[in-house]
């Protein structure tokens, strides 16, 4: 993320800005009858994310227009939409998520740190807010709406693509799908990803620094969005096949595998995309969790390529997440469980990623044989 921003005044993490958006019958021929053309649009702390926009050198105009086509707006404006939604902007650039008016004053009181945050944290894993609105078609209701990054945007296929907590209750698939694509959960997450030493070590310190950030927040229940890229020649088969074969696998080290973080940095744009790795396949264990230790005959080992963010940053620890710990304890094991303060949430989340994200242990070929 690039830096040297002038500092904002605390007013401007407080103001408001409104605007009227209207599509002639040209723009919205395509809109079915009874739909809306006229819209009311408010700007919540507009020169605080015009700022992030430039940090990040994205143009203000190429963000109205990825945001405010008739088609996004439309979605976006739907009636009868119960819960928050996700949607691409028509370029995939950004992900667009409807919110809750608590989710608004979460964010909207955040709001000063995050920013402070993303300016100290150049490499934050954190997904970067880039803009809260609120939009009211005429004759309809408030619709409340985030803009943030797209962790996921990539012009290569991702294979699997994981939603990760770092609990396992109800944390397995069940036919979630995003966009027409599945997302997985911990308890479906078969693999360990080995990393250059350093970059594992980049990348667990900046998920502490973003935990910590979080947990002072009183933030919990967020994710880990973990796409995963497998390299054409490293494929073994159909990456959902489960059973290994016998016999012994070399694990070939990427040829991108020792590349510095400022490499990286250079060659992406932003922390967390195109990371290289080596991934091994590992049954699950009886939680779930992957384990480094869990014995198989032969595992099935590919060179990947990781993109991944924080997501789903909006919830504190409130009184409905405090009652639905209660519930569920009686019920289940509380470690076991997404809904646990922002302390416990915090370390459950880094230690079960420090189990994922493995150092690789030297530059040469290696191979296992369990």
């Amino acid at each position: 993320m690039a830096m040297g921003r002038e500092e904002l005044s605390p007013q401007d993490f407080k103001t408001t800005k409104n605007n009227w958006i209207q599509y002639t019958k040209k723009n919205n021929i395509r809109l079915p009858e009874g739909s809306y053309t006229d819209f009311e649009w408010k700007d919540y702390c507009p020169s605080v994310f015009r700022s992030i926009l430039e940090l990040e050198k994205i143009d203000y105009g190429d963000y109205m227009m990825s945001i405010c086509g008739d088609e996004t707006l439309r979605e976006v404006s739907a009636p009868g939409r119960i819960g928050n939604m996700i949607f691409l902007s028509n370029d995939d650039r950004f992900v667009i998520k409807t919110l809750r008016k608590s989710e608004v004053k979460v964010l909207r009181e955040m709001l000063p740190k995050y920013y402070r945050h993303l300016i100290k944290h150049g490499f934050s894993l954190l997904t970067t807010l880039y803009g809260l609105h609120v939009l009211r078609p005429i004759g309809g209701i408030k619709v409340y709406f985030a803009v943030m990054s797209n962790v996921l945007r990539s012009d290569l296929h991702l294979h699997r693509r994981y939603d990760l907590k770092g609990s396992s209750r109800g944390r397995n698939f069940n036919k979630v799908v995003v966009h027409e694509e599945i997302i997985y959960k911990d308890i479906d997450l078969d693999f360990y990803f080995y990393l250059e030493p350093s970059l594992r070590n980049k990348i667990l310190s900046q998920l502490k620094y973003d935990c910590e950030f979080l947990e002072a927040e009183g933030i919990m229940d967020y994710s880990l969005l973990l796409g995963v890229h497998i390299e054409a020649s490293s494929r073994q088969g159909p990456v959902d096949r489960r059973n290994s074969v016998s016999g012994t696998r070399t694990v070939l080290v990427h040829e991108g595998a020792d590349s510095t973080v400022a490499d990286i940095l250079k060659r992406n744009g932003r922390f967390g995309a195109r990371l290289p790795a080596s991934a091994v396949r590992t049954p699950r264990n009886e939680m779930g969790i992957v384990s480094s230790s869990s014995r198989v005959r032969v595992p099935e080992c590919y060179n990947v390529l990781l993109y991944f963010g924080i997501i789903d940053i909006f919830q504190n620890y409130n009184v409905i997440k405090r009652l639905e710990h209660a519930y569920k304890s009686i019920q289940y094991d509380s470690k076991s469980i997404s809904a646990v303060n922002p302390k416990v949430y915090s370390s459950r989340f880094q230690d079960f990623l420090g189990k994922v994200f493995l150092a690789r242990e030297s530059n040469k070929n290696w191979s296992f044989d369990y």
